[in-house]
C-alpha cells in the first residue's frame, strides 16, 4: 500500500476546497530526451476513477493513482491567501 501523509495545514486547506485530492505522477521531460514522473496533487477527484483507489486519510479522501510507486509521499500547502498551492515530497517514478 502507498504511504501517504498530510500535513495539518494542507488536511485544513482541502476541507476547506472540497475534501478530496488526488494523487498521481506527472511526466517531465529532460533537455537530452530523458523522462521522470514527479508527483503532483491536485484538488478534488480524478476526471475518470479508472487506474485511481480511493481512500480516506485523516478525514481527507485521497485517490492514489494505480501506478504511483510505494512511496512515502508527503503532501503539504504553500503560498499565501489565493495563491495557495498543493506540494508533494515523495520518490519519482517512470512514466
Amino acid at each position: 500500500m502507498t504511504e501517504i501523509s498530510l500535513t495539518e495545514a494542507a488536511r485544513e486547506w482541502l476541507a476547506g476546497n472540497g475534501g478530496e485530492v488526488t494523487l498521481r505522477l506527472s511526466a517531465r521531460h529532460g533537455c537530452c530526451g530523458g523522462q521522470a514522473g514527479v508527483p503532483v496533487a491536485e484538488p478534488g477527484a480524478p476526471r475518470k476513477a479508472d487506474g485511481y483507489a480511493a481512500r480516506e486519510i485523516d478525514g481527507v479522501r485521497v485517490f492514489v493513482a494505480d501506478d504511483l510507486g510505494a512511496g512515502p509521499y508527503h503532501i503539504d500547502v504553500e503560498g499565501l491567501f489565493r495563491w495557495r498551492r498543493l506540494v508533494v515530497e515523495g520518490e519519482m517514478g517512470r512514466v
